[in-house]
């Protein structure tokens, strides 16, 4: 039983390092981030020889644990509020020799030196970078892997209607109509108004015959 359990384990391991780009071989690992919020900064432990060793990502003020190893030598990539991930860049040689981060503000951050075999990934046009996961040795990273999200553009519920669509035709139909419903309740207000008016003057007159 614990020669199966064992078994399966590492079938699941070797399953999840599949997806790694890169060398595969070696620990994997996943950064959690559940419930953590979106990635606010990268940083990246460097080697003796300037190559991947480890990585930290921040969500929102909280510090997940380094993966792989940690040494003095290391960057850090701070976004801006509303900035995220949309494509990675890189290139890896027996080791993770360089990443580059691009973001949907334009900015490019990279790390270490471009060097070996690239590689390119992203989520696609609509999805920006959830998590990062990967495998390291003891004396590098040796392959990385990324998890990606749709972009939060709106309010789960709430569709945004585009113009000149059934929705938007049938929205600004349902605009129009409240619009009018309004200006009779205003004229019908005004009609109440002369109404008052004329039983006032009414009243006057009535007055001024029993004087």
């Amino acid at each position: 039983m614990l020669l199966l359990l064992t078994l399966a384990l590492l079938a699941g391991a070797t399953c999840r390092a599949q997806n790694v780009l890169g060398n595969n071989r070696g620990t994997y690992f996943y950064i959690v981030d559940e419930g953590k919020g979106e990635i606010k900064s990268i940083r990246i432990f460097y080697t003796a020889a300037r190559r991947l060793k480890g990585i930290q990502l921040q969500f929102q003020n909280q510090w997940s644990d380094i993966k792989g190893g940690r040494s003095s030598r290391f960057e850090e990539f701070l976004m801006n509020d509303d900035e995220y991930v949309i494509k990675v860049l890189g290139s890896v040689g027996l080791c993770m020799n360089s990443l580059t981060f691009i973001t949907n503000k334009g900015t490019e951050f990279s790390f270490g030196k471009k060097k070996g075999r690239p590689i390119a990934e992203s989520g696609g046009p609509d999805k920006h970078l959830q998590t990062i996961n990967g495998v390291y040795s003891d004396m590098c990273l040796q392959g990385i892997g990324f998890k990606w999200t749709d972009n939060k553009l709106m309010r789960p519920g709430e569709p945004v209607p585009i113009p000149g669509t059934a929705k938007g035709k049938e929205d600004s139909k349902d605009k129009k109509k409240d619009e009018q419903k309004q200006e009779e309740e205003e004229d019908d207000d005004d009609d109440d108004d002369d109404d008052v008016d004329d039983v006032h003057n009414n009243f006057e007159e009535w007055k001024d015959e029993k004087k």
